[in-house]
């Protein structure tokens, strides 16, 4: 297919204005010197201008060949050629009768062959070989057509005057060649301007050609008249044809245009002209015949050219009529084969889809019932087809389905889905969605379309997700979420509800040292024994770890529910192979002391009022040593309510470094001097005064703030350690820091360590970590991973309060201790109770033989100390010596370097 670059811009509009304009100046100076000249400049104008107009047509389609590619590209080239030479023979007629003769053959053939090869090669899409030649034999035919009518009416006349030879026959074929390449531009045209407004270049050429046809025939009225003198005037027709060729050439095609559609009388004329043309030949011939009573040779050959034309043009009809019956045949076979196909695939895709497709008459019978009935339903569709729907379902389903159609009924396309549950041929009972869509209306259906689907195995996996979403996925018990939509519920009826929280003690040792698995079985067998202890309508729940929760209709019933699970849990539980001790802290909770909450989620609120006031019971009871429950009292709250206010306070007294250090001095019972601190944290609220360490400490444990509090201890300690040590001329300081599980259970603890000795600068072998036996006791693997780093560091390592926890010879011999200190409440009792000094003389002579240094802490009396001198104990702390003193006081104790003496 040819491309057309040349754009129909504005600039390219008015370029090709100035060349028609130049073009049509240029032919009205000819015209106006061929007209008012002489004779022989009309001659001469005629000539040269002749030669030059066809040398500028020519390469003005020469030009426009460029501009395009293929087949449209050698058309222009031929016509270009065609008129060339066509130019230059009538350049020779008008020159001299030798130049005649010779160029005559060339002329001819330019126009002959060159110009309808040209319009033939040019591309047209829609247009097969068939149709162009069709073209040629009705060009041909109204041609020989119109040279009939006019040899009844012109040419006879001048024959009988004299006029004849092969000179005047030859210039017949002239104007007959002009006639029909007119009639394939008229045909080319229609084509064309389909093709989205392409023809307008055909249109100038098709006005040209159709002006040489003029100067053709004025050239053969003047070979009958033997008038050569008006030859200049005749050709003036010859100039403008060129002069219009030249403008079409040069005309860009525009670009984007949309195909324009022509009236169907357009192509019914054109197919009839050829048709009226032999009609009208076929109509001077008898006028002729009647008029002179004979009949000339060139008449004879005329129609006998005609007749061959007509055979020839109903020969091509006629192989156009087969291509196209075949054409259509093979459409109409495609088509069908397509229509089998999409039946095919349509109803593979019924067969074999997961929706049933029944279709029910106004009359509600069936009428098309699909295969994938048998798949999902187990039914065979004969066993509907033909019968009453609603006849062959259960009297719930059909009396829905039968509303859902009057529902629909009255709106013709309208659909409506309902679920339903049918039955299996098999007797199950499959739930299902059905979509009912009115289809009355339309012929092609003419009934209600019901589109069912199986939808058991979704409702199942809803069930499935909303029991998850609802459950313990441990033991399948209810969870947070259910337990407080069933309290509010209750609330919401007005029940007399109560809560117990259960918590069990210990639970965490059980993991530690058993594992996870073991745990998990605990948990299971615990959930078993609070289910048989409570009633069938009483919710049993579990809230994460180790926390349950029962809601109890009746308050008055929560505390005998808590002592049968109290009793119990007397018992051992059985998790795998073991037999494992548990208690557990039960808070109680009654709906009558909830505070009054309005607004949508009133009931909600309250009952996550009641859920807290039973967890605050729970941590009662913990506090109580566990094993018990107790009742929430709203006292109870207003202590939760000073704890939340004195954990914001440290957060704040942490941020604005409020907290200090009070430091406590480690004696050296052999010299009796001072050898170190216990670095001891002390917070002087600004409106509560001093808050005891026993009130903020364990706050800080449960909030994790003990491990920037733990962090900042450390790195001051060490600080002040350093400036004392230094200021005492290098004189050895041991300082002891207090360390929590919680910052041993970090990975990077003791990274942290190292960092804060390489930032104060503090030796790590006078640094003293101090721990209590529950880090022996609470994964164990993992602390002694992390002790065992720590020693690498050089530090030493103590156990505080020893004698109080459940540590072990084993354990001590494990971890890589350094120190014991022993509790104060061996201390206090020496001299007292015999049995407590043995106990104190045996830990004391225990860290000598595991090579360990021992301290004795809260020493009070001078007897204490003899004792623990007695015993051998290395180092000692108590008010004795010093009560914690603020940095000041225990520098100027530390660089004095004095003995000892009591501090009240």
């Amino acid at each position: 297919m040819a491309a057309d670059d040349t754009a129909l811009d504005p600039r390219a509009a008015r370029r090709w204005a100035g060349y028609a304009t130049l073009a049509g100046a240029v032919f009205t100076v000819l015209a106006a010197l061929v007209v008012f000249g002489s004779p022989g400049v009309a001659r001469a104008t005629a000539t040269w201008g002749l030669l030059g107009a066809g040398a500028v047509a020519a390469a003005a389609c020469l030009r426009r060949s460029r501009g395009l590619t293929g087949r449209a590209r050698w058309g222009w080239t031929l016509i270009a050629a065609g008129l060339l030479l066509w130019g230059t023979g009538q350049f020779s007629w008008f020159s001299s009768p030798d130049l005649f003769r010779a160029l005559s053959g060339p002329a001819m053939f330019g126009l002959v062959v060159l110009l309808p090869a040209g319009l033939l090669t040019m591309p047209r899409a829609s247009q097969p070989v068939v149709n162009r030649v069709r073209s040629v034999l009705d060009g041909l035919l109204i041609a020989a057509s119109l040279a009939l009518v006019a040899w009844v009416f012109v040419v006879d006349h001048q024959l009988a005057a004299g006029a004849g030879g092969w000179d005047f026959y030859s210039t017949l074929i002239f104007p007959l060649i002009d006639v029909m390449l007119v009639t394939v531009v008229a045909y080319m045209l229609p084509v064309r301007r389909l093709r989205g407004g392409h023809g307008i270049g055909l249109v100038f050429f098709g006005a040209g050609v159709l002006a040489f046809a003029v100067t053709d025939i004025g050239h053969v009225y003047l070979e009958l008249t033997g008038n050569h003198g008006a030859a200049p005037m005749v050709h003036l027709g010859s100039l403008a044809g060129y002069a219009l060729i030249t403008v079409g050439a040069l005309r860009p095609r525009p670009n984007g245009r949309e195909p324009e559609s022509l009236p169907p009388a357009v192509w019914h004329t054109s197919i009839m002209v050829p048709y009226l043309a032999v009609l009208a030949a076929l109509a001077a011939s008898v006028l002729y015949h009647l008029l002179s009573g004979q009949n000339h040779p060139f008449m004879t050959y005329t129609r006998s050219f005609l007749i061959l034309l007509i055979v020839g043009r109903q020969l091509l009809t006629q192989l156009e009529n087969r291509a196209l019956t075949r054409n259509l045949e093979t459409r109409v076979a495609e088509r069908t084969a397509d229509l089998h196909n999409r039946e095919q695939w349509f109803h593979a895709l019924i067969r074999h889809s997961s929706d049933v497709v029944t279709v029910i008459g106004a009359d509600g019978m069936i009428s098309y019932q699909s295969e994938s009935m048998q798949r999902v339903f187990g039914y065979g569709p004969e066993v509907f087809v033909g019968r009453r729907y609603t006849d062959l379902v259960d009297a719930e389903v059909a009396v829905r389905l039968a509303g859902a159609m009057r529902r629909v009924a009255a709106r013709p396309y309208a659909t409506v889905t309902l679920e339903v549950v049918h039955t299996h041929r098999d007797g199950r009972k499959r739930p299902s969605e059905v979509i009912i869509t009115n289809l009355v209306d339309d012929p092609r259906v003419a009934g209600f379309v019901l589109n069912t689907r199986d939808i058991s195995e979704r409702k199942e996996l809803q069930e499935q997700l909303v029991h998850e979403a609802y459950h313990d996925s441990l033991t399948q018990l209810a969870n947070r979420a259910l337990f407080r939509d069933r309290a509010a519920e209750a609330l919401r009826r007005g029940t007399d509800v109560a809560v117990l929280h259960l918590d069990l003690d210990g639970f965490k040792r059980v993991n530690d040292s058993l594992g996870h698995l073991a745990g998990d079985q605990l948990l299971v067998r615990v959930a078993d024994r609070i289910r048989a202890c409570v009633r069938d309508e009483d919710l049993v729940a579990r809230f994460g770890a180790d926390e349950f929760a029962i809601l109890a209709e009746g308050a008055d019933d929560a505390e005998a529910i808590a002592r049968r699970i109290l009793d119990d849990l007397e018992e051992p539980v059985h998790a795998g192979a073991r037999l494992i001790h548990v208690r557990a802290s039960i808070g109680l909770a009654a709906a009558a002391l909830l505070d009054e909450t309005g607004g949508e989620d009133g009931e909600s609120q309250r009952a996550e009022q009641l859920m807290r006031n039973a967890d605050l019971g729970m941590h009662h009871a913990k506090a109580a040593g566990g094993g018990v429950f107790a009742a929430y009292h709203p006292r109870m709250r207003e202590g939760l309510v000073e704890r939340l206010e004195l954990e914001s306070d440290l957060r704040g007294a942490l941020d604005r470094g409020e907290l200090r250090l009070h430091y406590q001095p480690t004696i050296d019972l052999e010299t009796s001097q001072v050898v170190g601190f216990e670095a001891l944290v002390r917070w002087p609220h600004p409106t509560r005064g001093m808050i005891n360490p026993l009130d903020f400490i364990p706050i800080a444990e449960a909030t994790g703030l003990i491990v920037p509090l733990g962090n900042w201890v450390l790195h001051e300690a060490c600080r002040q350690a350093v400036e004392w040590s230094a200021a005492a001329g290098g004189r050895p300081l041991k300082m002891s820091v207090n360390v929590s599980v919680r910052q041993l259970d970090r990975t990077d603890f003791a990274e942290t360590v190292a960092r804060v000795l390489a930032d104060t600068g503090m030796p790590a072998d006078r640094l003293c970590l101090e721990m209590t036996e529950s880090v022996l006791m609470t994964d164990t693997e993992a602390n002694l991973e992390q002790l065992l780093r720590l020693k690498a560091h050089g530090l030493t390592l103590a156990i505080d309060d020893f004698g109080t926890g459940y540590s072990s010879l084993a354990y001590l011999r494990r971890f890589p201790m350094d120190t014991l200190k022993i509790d104060r409440s061996f201390v206090e009792r020496l001299g007292l109770i015999a049995d407590d000094t043995a106990l104190t003389d045996t830990i004391v002579r225990l860290g000598k033989s595991l090579g360990m240094a021992t301290v004795a802490e809260g020493i009070e009396e001078f007897g204490q100390l003899a004792a623990l001198r007695e015993m051998g104990c290395g180092f000692a702390q108590g008010y004795y010596f010093s009560r914690p003193i603020p940095a000041a006081e225990a520098g100027r104790l530390f660089l004095e370097g004095a003995e000892t003496a009591v501090v009240a």
